[in-house]
């Protein structure tokens, strides 16, 4: 497969495992949202978390929507619901550009550290890895699929 750059290319779905019982919350959207990136639900409002710029305000992944496109930001106030990552479960998320390097399966992912609306990967493993690499990415890519909490 080659560069990932939008969710579309990975067949638009955010939620990947087929166990189910996902667990999700409904908020307005604020206009730069858009499907797989990860937000900040701390209010009524939900924002990218890379907006507060604090990781403690994650609250998770954001699910595409009936009437938008799955690369196309929600119109800002309508309803969107956003699941709640449970470990062990397998999503399609918006990742940092890994900018010349590859990330290959099972590489542990962090918050990235100047905009935690995204994962990357390194940094300290043992205290800040939220996810791993389901499958190998390219440079270019912009979305891959995780295993939550592993």
């Amino acid at each position: 497969m080659g560069a990932v750059t939008a969710l579309s290319t990975l067949g638009g779905k955010v939620c990947m495992d087929s166990r189910g019982k996902e667990l999700w919350i409904s908020r307005k959207a604020d206009g730069n949202l858009k499907a797989a990136w990860l937000a900040d639900i701390s209010a009524l409002t939900a924002v990218g978390t890379d907006v507060n710029g604090d990781l403690d305000e994650f609250g998770g992944i954001c699910l595409p929507r009936y009437d938008t496109d799955v690369d196309t930001a929600y119109s800002s106030g309508v309803l969107i619901d956003i699941v709640i990552p449970q470990g062990g479960h397998l999503y399609n998320i918006y990742i940092s550009d890994p900018g010349g390097s590859h990330g290959y399966a099972g590489e542990p992912m962090i918050f990235h550290a100047t905009d935690p609306g995204q994962l990357d990967a390194g940094g300290d493993i043992e205290v800040e890895h939220v996810a791993r690499l389901f499958d190998d990415i390219l440079d270019t890519t912009r979305y891959a699929t995780i295993i939550w909490g592993v």
